[in-house]
Parts: C-alpha cells; structure tokens; sequence
C-alpha cells in the first residue's frame, strides 16, 4: 500500500525544480496530482511526463499573487475534481538585496507578494476543500526561516512568515481534522540556485557549514514531504521539519 493511495494533491509552483520533483513523487506515492503554475507551458510538461508514465496529472495556470484568481481555481478544481487532500504550498521566488540597496523596496514588495501573501491566497482558497476532506497543507519555508545566511531581507522575512503562519494554521484548523506542517529545505540545487554555484563564494554561506558537505537533490524534499502529508504523520501538526543536511544542527 502507498502512502497516499488515491488522494487528490494539489501542488503549486509545480513547473519546475523542487515543485516537479514533488509533482512526481507524491504520484510515485499513489496520489493524484494537480500542477499549478504561472507557466502553464511548464505545468504542462510536468503533468505530460507524469501521465506518460502512467499516473494521473492534471495542468493549471494560476497567478498565487492574484486573489481571485486562486478563488477561481478553488471552484473549478471543486467542481470537476472534487475536494483536494493535500496542499503543497510549493510557489516562491527568491531574489537578494541589502535593506540599503536602490533596489530593496522593490525587491522586498515582490518577495512578500508571491511568497506570502500568494502562499496565502492559495491557503484561503482551499481552506473550505481541506475542512471537507479532513486533509493537510505542506507549506515550503526555508532554513532562513531560523538563521540568516544571506544578504535578502525580503526573502528572510517571506521565509520566516511562512514558518510563523504555518503554526498559526495547525492552530486554526486542528478542530476541523486538518494539519499544517512545513519543510524547510537548505541549499537545493535546482536550476534557481545553480547559478550562485558559478559565482566565487557564492554558496559558501552554506557550504562551508553543513555537515554533508554538499547541496541537496531537488528529489531529496520529496521523502518528508510524502511523510507529512501522510497519515504516518497523524499526530504530527504545527512541525517545520529542516531538510538541510545538517546545516541547522551545526
């Protein structure tokens, strides 16, 4: 028996790195998934691969920034698919600026907006579906979410937000059978984070710390991920579970 045999996931940000490899590995698992992104070429291509392979994948377009977009999918999903199970809130961006660069104004408002507030809008949206089907939300923070490894305090902030508003939710949402946890992956070596390894000390923030001595595999986030959203993990509510080699322990 897999671990979610038959549920309804939804992941979004899931055209690519760490949101495809997660894509694949909750279907690997026995679930049904549903790719989400801004780039509806790319969840295309993801949810092709998957249904190429035998499993079930369906592909949506969704801005997170955009309310009502969410909504609308909330709905459309509801009425053609029924309740989801699981919600991987998987979509984010990163981006680097000092608090005293021309920049950090901008670069913080678009941080905060997809990686909080569209982790949010989505959360909102699907609330009512989750309550139905007494499922869970697998939100993505990050190791910046406990300790500053890079100059971004957009990012820092968005990361740190998530983890404090995942709790909130395993709170609110605990009556009603539904779970929140989160993951907070370290360095990840997806095609967002490769080019820092080509700059000189690019990673050495990490590098130079964490116990394995390397980066992790996008398919290295799917285990826990599986596990959380799991009921494995029945009595597991509120946890943001580090998937960093070792840098947090060090």
């Amino acid at each position: 028996m897999t671990l979610l045999e038959n549920k309804l996931v939804l992941v979004t940000g899931g055209g690519g790195g760490l949101g495809a490899a997660m894509a694949h590995g909750v279907v690997k698992a026995g679930a049904r998934v549903i790719v989400a992104d801004v780039r509806l070429e790319a969840a295309e291509a993801v949810a092709g691969a998957i249904r190429a392979r035998g499993g079930q994948a369906w592909a949506e377009a969704v801005d997170v920034t955009d309310r009502a977009a969410t909504q609308r999918l909330a709905d459309a999903l509801g009425a053609r698919l029924g309740p989801i199970d699981v919600l991987v809130n998987n979509a984010g961006i990163s981006g680097k600026a000092r608090i005293d660069d021309p920049n950090a104004a901008e670069v913080w408002d678009r941080l905060i907006q997809v990686n909080l507030q569209g982790l949010f809008n989505v959360t909102h949206a699907f609330v009512p579906a989750l309550k139905q089907s007494r499922g869970c939300i697998v939100n993505l923070s990050s190791i910046v979410a406990f300790v500053s490894g890079i100059s971004s305090a957009g990012y820092i902030a968005s990361k740190g937000a998530v983890r404090s508003f995942t709790q909130a939710l395993a709170r609110d949402l605990a009556p009603f059978g539904v779970r929140a946890n989160a993951v907070a992956p370290g360095l990840m070596l997806t095609d967002m984070v490769k080019p820092q390894l080509q700059v000189q000390g690019g990673t050495d923030w990490y590098m130079d710390r964490v116990p394995m001595k390397r980066g992790g595999e996008p398919e290295e986030i799917v285990g826990p991920v599986v596990f959380l959203a799991s009921g494995m993990a029945s009595y597991v509510n509120g946890v943001v579970l580090p998937v960093d080699g070792g840098f947090l322990s060090a």
